[in-house]
């Protein structure tokens, strides 16, 4: 899954010149003649999220897959996350950073998973910062999450749908960006391998190319617009969304984020999994949309600093080619707040999944289940 870039390196180097030349960039630095140890520091990060999820379907399992006959697994305690974040900045313009997920070496297979975030950062200034290593492409909110599980339990299905296929979640690459006039607008150029993360190399020449476009009309509204292409055996693929976001204060106590999120792109899955002889890669698109409201409730007590009521609602059809392949997905979530901003979170949330057409003995099958999840965020 590729896109044909072989322009990526004039990209990258027409961008340097012409945010380097602008007026104001340039920094009293003559008093300084080593920069090795100037501004040297480093940071560490912790996540740790664990939950307890039960299933509220008979001959269903705690995971949505569905059984005809067998008995099943109705109820489970989960570690999703044991992650470690670190940065090191070497001066004030080299930084560089890992993360790693401590919880997937739970699984039988951990090769590649673990290793999450692994990337160097050059800081030029505000408007040009160069990252190269594995990072999340910028090609969509959820990209721009540390984690999502501020204002939900999990991902959406269309971030992970998306990322099985190369288009968000970690890849190895390069990207250029920044903000202009003060971060009224903000730009993510990004080109990277297109195989997913922890793949030493990549498998033929061409590359992945996205572009993420922001623009801030308002100090509560951010409007976010999103392209890409790729190429796989010769055919092209490419991908588009659009998406906003709304945060704004009701009076005193009272918070209100609004997310909205559409995207539609080539299913490189779909593709590899097709018995046509001669496939057609335009055949193979998904598409799909969320609306996640958050609204907070500041108690602002020393012990439990809000109470917060979220609902995502989702649609996802993850291949346009094949009827009754649509599912829609309902998430109420209330969480408590004990500290910081999401520091420590506790949550009661309902997942329930309306497929379109039921395939018994499958996890396309309609399910709801019950979580109760606890996060610690450092």
């Amino acid at each position: 899954m590729k896109s044909c870039s072989n322009y990526s390196i004039s990209i990258f180097t027409i961008i340097f010149v012409l945010l380097s030349n602008l007026n104001g960039f340039a920094q009293n630095d003559s008093l300084i003649e080593d920069y090795s140890f100037y501004k040297r520091k480093f940071k560490l990060n912790a996540l740790v999220v664990g939950r307890y999820t039960t299933s509220l379907n008979k001959n269903i399992d705690y995971l949505g897959q569905h059984y005809t006959d067998e008995d099943v697994v109705s109820n489970s305690f989960e570690m999703q996350y044991a992650r470690l974040s670190t940065t090191f900045f070497i001066n004030d313009r080299i930084s560089t950073s890992l993360m790693v997920n401590l919880a997937d070496f739970k699984k039988e297979q951990v090769s590649g998973k673990v290793l999450e975030n692994a990337f160097i950062t050059y800081y030029h200034n505000s408007f040009l910062k160069l990252r190269f290593g594995q990072f999340r492409p910028f090609f969509g909110l959820e990209d721009l999450h540390p984690f999502q599980l501020d204002n939900s339990y999990a991902w959406s299905r269309q971030y992970s749908l998306f990322g099985r296929n190369g288009w968000q979640s970690f890849q190895i690459g390069a990207a250029a960006f920044g903000s202009l006039k003060s971060n009224i607008f903000s730009y993510y150029l990004t080109v990277y391998n297109g195989n997913n993360k922890n793949i030493i190399s990549d498998n033929d020449s061409s590359k992945n190319l996205t572009l993420r476009l922001e623009y801030m009309p308002l100090p509560v509204l951010k409007i976010g617009l999103n392209g890409g292409k790729a190429s796989y055996h010769g055919q092209k693929a490419r991908a588009y969304g659009i998406d906003g976001q709304l945060q704004q204060a009701l009076g005193n106590r009272f918070d209100l984020d609004i997310n909205a999120e559409y995207k539609k792109g080539t299913n490189f899955e779909a593709f590899r999994l097709s018995e046509d002889p001669l496939p057609n890669l335009d055949n193979y698109t998904m598409e799909g949309f969320y609306f996640l409201y958050s609204l907070q409730y500041r108690l602002q007590a020393p012990r439990l600093r809000a109470l917060e009521l979220s609902f995502r609602q989702e649609y996802l059809d993850k291949n346009t080619a094949v009827e009754d392949d649509e599912i829609n997905t309902y998430v109420p979530m209330l969480s408590l707040v004990f500290a910081g901003s999401y520091d420590a979170k506790l949550s009661l949330v309902g997942v329930i999944n309306d497929y379109k057409h039921n395939l018994p003995g499958t996890s396309q099958y309609d399910s709801s289940k019950m979580l109760v999840q606890f996060q610690v965020a450092y």
